[in-house]
């Protein structure tokens, strides 16, 4: 793992070249591990990057630009969606914020933007007049202009649009702890005070002002930890979230870093941060004065365990693999029960999250069935 970590560093700038020469089976597993932490074309950015005597053989380094030039096309691609979507929400009288995804290419520098692995596309969306049915209207509003292909507390899922996935979120995330909950919500309350413009690949989309970033994304790591599994993409859109913040702060004496971990530590996540510190050091080189806190070794070397048996979305995790049946209800219940064996491991770390995980899982599969009953 320790070429795949250089190599991340020097695609990021933050090392001139690998410690030695990989072998033809270390360059294979390079790629394959770069393919399922989704970072093939950030990876191959580094490889560009390496002395020719470093390169790997001339067949892998096809088979990477292939990789990397399919990443490229799916970003213009996906830019392209945001803008177009954005415009018919605005039109329709909703106000819009284009949350991660594509919204992280306006803290990364120009030649990397487009090696940036994109996913689906998630939207905040809320009413202008912010109505207390806000959630039903937007729900209403995607089913009959788009098309509905599935529902949870936090989004509704939209039919492809151009291929791709889209997510209309009426809530940008939550906690399981439900005081914790109440307090992140309230944050992020207004858009309209969490939201600005910022030119994203050439065009003006409205995204979240970086000091609210900082902690939505970090929370967005958080539940991605206890929910399914985090890959390194996730935590590379942090490095970039990070830097930038420190550079559009560093002339006020650290008071932007101390409010926005002062909202951290009230949201529970102040161990947590210190973890992912120790991840963006370890993996990317981040600089040391980039940082929101003291990062923690030892969460960290758990929380960096975690990500690289769990990949993207945990899709690598054997402890979720477990035998489908035909009921989708049995398939539901097994998925849980192996969610929450593999959770019990943070319950010494981070207890609030595990003990009202199942509370909060209930109480949102309840919320859905009474939504779908009564829009």
């Amino acid at each position: 793992m320790e070429y795949f970590f250089e190599l991340l560093q020097v695609a990021l700038g933050n090392r001139s070249g690998l410690s030695g020469i990989p072998t033809a089976e270390e360059w294979e597993s390079l790629l394959e591990t770069a393919t399922k932490q989704s970072l093939p074309g950030i990876a191959f950015a580094g490889v560009e990057k390496l002395q020719r005597e470093q390169w790997p053989s001339k067949q892998l380094l096809r088979e990477w630009l292939g990789r990397s030039h399919l990443v490229e096309q799916r970003n213009v691609l996906a830019t392209e969606v945001c803008l177009e979507l954005c415009r018919q929400f605005e039109d329709a009288g909703f106000d819009v914020c284009v949350l991660k995804g594509q919204a992280n290419h306006a803290y990364y520098p120009e030649e990397l933007t487009k090696r940036r692995s994109c996913g689906d596309i998630d939207l905040w969306v809320r009413t202008k007049k912010d109505e207390k049915a806000d959630g039903k209207r937007i729900i209403n509003f995607v089913r009959q202009n788009y098309g509905m292909t599935g529902l949870c507390h936090l989004h509704v899922n939209m039919a492809k649009y151009r291929g791709v996935p889209v997510e209309v979120h009426f809530r940008p995330s939550f906690m399981s702890d439900p005081f914790r909950n109440r307090r992140f919500q309230r944050l992020f309350a207004e858009i309209d005070r969490c939201v600005c413009t910022k030119e994203i690949d050439g065009v003006t989309l409205p995204a979240m002002r970086i000091e609210y970033d900082i902690i939505y994304q970090m929370n967005h790591i958080y539940r991605h930890l206890m929910d399914e599994g985090v890959g390194l993409r996730q935590i590379l859109d942090y490095y970039f979230a990070c830097n930038s913040f420190h550079d559009s702060v560093s002339l006020d004496g650290g008071k932007a870093v101390d409010k926005v971990m002062k909202e951290v530590e009230r949201l529970g996540m102040k161990q947590f941060a210190g973890a992912l510190m120790y991840v963006l050091i370890e993996v990317f080189g981040i600089s040391k004065d980039k940082l929101l806190c003291p990062a923690v070794e030892k969460d960290g070397r758990f929380l960096l365990d975690e990500i690289m048996i769990a990949g993207n979305f945990g899709r690598n995790d054997p402890r979720m693999k477990f035998r489908r049946s035909s009921s989708h209800l049995f398939n539901q219940i097994q998925r849980a029960f192996h969610r929450f064996k593999r959770n019990l491991q943070f319950l010494t770390t981070y207890p609030g999250e595990v003990v009202w995980e199942p509370f909060a899982r209930m109480w949102h599969y309840v919320w859905k069935r009474i939504t779908l009953w009564t829009i």
